[in-house]
């Protein structure tokens, strides 16, 4: 997951659907509360989302086509986790070089410190299964990442912010170093609407395919989403900034619906 995934879809990848909350009622004085489960060891999830537009970082990664997506994760009481993730993509190259699915595969820790900031480490490799490598760069790459996170819980609207850091070594189409920095706000409304705003950078070595010069440019993202069920429904626009040759590709208003479980 912007090439392209924030998905925001801003999806990853992005991507970013902020979670709603569940209300439980009070126990009656008369009877005392069940005692708590203990937390599992090991926990596997699964989630689906209909997208409008596949968007990664700002560009679509769909030709301004809808995607399905959607994963597998596995986590233990440590902190380790695996998942793996799919989408349909369409970049608009010759027939002969038309990638049409997206596959991740991703690990790390996570956890959090004493003073409640979390924090996430990890590697995502995105792999191109049907791509022809014969008539272009290779699309698969690597990423290493780590992220930040913290909830201000005891302030009115919960406001939340997380950084992050992406880094690969031969970005996608062989294109040589990459490095993404974002960084997102989000907060609590209401009626379970939760806005957010993303602003991120992407700079691109651009070894081979780019140019001697690569390319670098910002992108940002403002949604809001909100819970209705189980269901999570997300309404985003999408921005990518100063990329040369972008055009109505790297603009767009994104809507999805997705569910985990």
């Amino acid at each position: 997951m912007d090439h392209i995934r924030i998905s925001l879809a801003i999806a990853p990848r992005a991507a970013a659907l902020l979670g709603g909350f569940l209300l439980i009622g009070a126990a009656s004085a008369e009877e005392p509360a069940a005692a708590e489960a203990p937390a599992a060891a090991h926990t596997f999830s699964a989630n689906v989302g209909l997208f409008s537009e596949y968007v990664f970082r700002g560009i679509t990664n769909s030709n301004e086509g809808p995607a399905i997506q959607g994963g597998f994760d596995y986590a233990h009481e440590s902190g380790f986790y695996l998942g793996v993730w799919a989408s349909n993509v369409e970049f608009g190259g010759p027939a002969t070089d038309r990638a049409s699915i997206e596959t991740d595969f991703y690990g790390g820790f996570a956890g959090k410190f004493a003073n409640g900031i979390g924090w996430d480490v990890g590697m995502i490799y995105y792999a191109y299964p049907d791509q022809n490598e014969d008539t272009a760069a290779d699309y698969n790459y690597f990423e290493s990442y780590g992220k930040l996170n913290y909830a201000w819980e005891g302030i009115q609207l919960t406001p939340s912010l997380e950084v992050g850091l992406y880094y690969s070594p031969d970005y996608f189409g062989e294109d040589g170093d990459g490095v993404y920095t974002y960084g997102t706000f989000g907060a609590s409304l209401p009626y379970e609407f939760n806005p957010y705003v993303t602003i991120g950078y992407q700079y691109v070595e651009g070894e081979d395919t780019s140019g001697p010069n690569g390319y670098d440019y910002v992108h940002y993202a403002i949604g809001v989403s909100k819970t209705l069920g189980h269901f999570t429904a997300d309404l985003s626009w999408q921005d990518a900034r100063d990329l040369s040759g972008c055009d109505d590709n790297c603009e767009a208003v994104v809507f999805s619906v997705s569910s985990s479980w």
